[in-house]
């Protein structure tokens, strides 16, 4: 299957410009269409981290599953340190869904 109905902006200047950029679309959008939106952002532990220590993020969902890769980058070293509230969780025979409010 062919996407082709996709709006494409791409933001070289930064993840905060990335997100600042992706709310103003989500708001247009919401007002358009009469219901609320919200902005995905989806990455790996870099990404997420860097998000968090912009203070960019207001809920995590974390999907934990339990496979050992014997390497990775951990999202929960370094950084600036944030509470998490914990607000769900969803386990499955495969795979356990947090998600927590980031204060």
């Amino acid at each position: 299957m062919r996407l082709t109905e996709l709006d494409w902006t791409f933001v070289t200047t930064g993840l905060p410009d990335a997100v600042a950029a992706a709310r103003e679309r989500a708001e247009a959008a919401s007002s358009a269409g009469g219901k609320d939106l919200d902005v995905v952002l989806m990455g790996g532990a870099a990404t997420i981290r860097s998000a968090l220590d912009a203070g960019l993020v207001d809920e995590l969902t974390l999907h934990l599953a339990p496979v050992m890769l014997g390497s990775g980058t951990p999202l929960f070293t370094g950084g600036t340190p944030r509470s998490l509230v914990q607000r769900a969780v969803i386990p499955t025979k495969t795979v356990t869904h947090l998600t927590y409010d980031v204060a």
